[in-house]
């Protein structure tokens, strides 16, 4: 929820949150990082952490544009891409994830020995 409400800004008016936004380039490298972190240590069901980040960001876009629709001030006519954006930029999360598998792949080959 964090990524989305630094990134997304809904608190703005739809006019205004693309004029404050960060660069989204931060946003696949915060992806990676909690796909990294959260999945650090997971034995089973490591992918889970990056699917349900994607899963929280596009409920929260979800509910963005109703509560944007009810306003009546907006139509978010291009709401499949904006989806479709949101995956492309939270898809760093799961090589994070891969990463993060391969830590403790390793840690555990090491202590092995």
């Amino acid at each position: 929820m964090v990524l989305f409400l630094l990134f997304f800004q809904p608190f703005l008016p739809y006019s205004h949150r693309s004029q404050f936004s960060l660069r989204w380039w931060p946003f696949p490298v915060a992806a990676l990082l909690c796909g990294f972190l959260l999945s650090l240590g997971l034995t089973r069901r490591r992918f889970w952490v990056p699917t349900c980040l994607l899963l929280t960001l596009f409920a929260a876009n979800a509910i963005l544009i109703v509560v944007d629709s009810l306003s009546g001030a907006v139509d978010h006519n291009l709401f499949p891409i904006e989806f479709l954006f949101i995956a492309l930029l939270a898809s760093p999360a799961y090589f994070g994830a891969l990463l993060g598998a391969a830590v403790d792949w390793l840690k555990a080959s090491a202590s092995k020995t």
